[in-house]
């Protein structure tokens, strides 16, 4: 079953008095839990000690109960990062580079963008357009080329204008063209909003993209 952001968002209201319940009894438990094996160990019989298979056995308890703090945290954030109240968390996303798909921003250097031509393809053909829809260039890649480096020129060779552009894969068998498919390259984090329920980007050149459409991120390049 597919569980959308919406979803979370909708369930999210109604389980966090529960989840911050049981949080809570579980990390008390947790506290009772230590402070009843330490008392034990310090006041035990040192001529009749606990058996070591028994003592084994609570230590294992010890260990299980723990790990089911830990676990409840992890959830915990993950929930908030999903419906927003982790929103926090992504800023510190601002000034780093996500990798997304289907657009660029070349500022006179050179973009890399990830190709992934199927191995099975005759060609494949790079399209990029500005982001009114105009054609700047096609460039024809070989089976196989995972990435490709777009210097920025144009179909007579012009270096274009720096912003944001549109870039689609196309992947041809047998002399037609069989499918299209997106192209992922990193753009600056300048911004994170909340908007109707679902986490939103804002990237160089004024690229909005959901969370979820993040496949990477790095540090960006001094």
């Amino acid at each position: 079953m597919e569980i959308t952001a919406a979803d979370l968002s909708h369930i999210s209201g109604g389980a966090a008095a529960v989840e911050a319940t049981e949080a809570a009894t579980l990390s008390g438990d947790f506290e009772t839990f230590l402070k009843m094996l330490t008392t034990q160990a310090q006041n035990q019989d040192p001529f009749n000690p606990v058996d070591a298979t028994e003592y084994a056995s609570q230590l294992a308890s010890f260990s299980t109960v723990e790990q089911q703090v830990l676990t409840n945290e992890l959830l915990s954030n993950l929930t908030q990062i999903a419906t927003g109240s982790g929103l926090e968390r992504l800023a510190g996303w601002i000034g780093m580079e996500a990798q997304t798909v289907g657009a660029a921003y070349f500022d006179g250097s050179s973009v890399e963008l990830f190709t992934n031509v199927p191995e099975d393809a005759q060609s494949g053909v790079l399209v990029i357009r500005g982001v009114d829809g105009t054609l700047h260039n096609r460039i024809a890649l070989e089976a196989g080329t995972d990435t490709y480096l777009w210097d920025g020129t144009d179909l007579i060779g012009a270096t274009v204008s720096e912003g944001a552009y549109e870039v689609v894969l196309e992947v041809y068998r047998e002399d037609t063209l069989d499918e299209t498919r997106e192209v992922g390259a990193y753009l600056r984090v300048d911004e994170v909003a909340r908007q109707d329920d679902v986490n939103i980007l804002t990237l160089r050149g004024g690229v909005m993209r959901e969370v979820a459409e993040v496949t990477a991120l790095r540090r960006a390049a001094a």
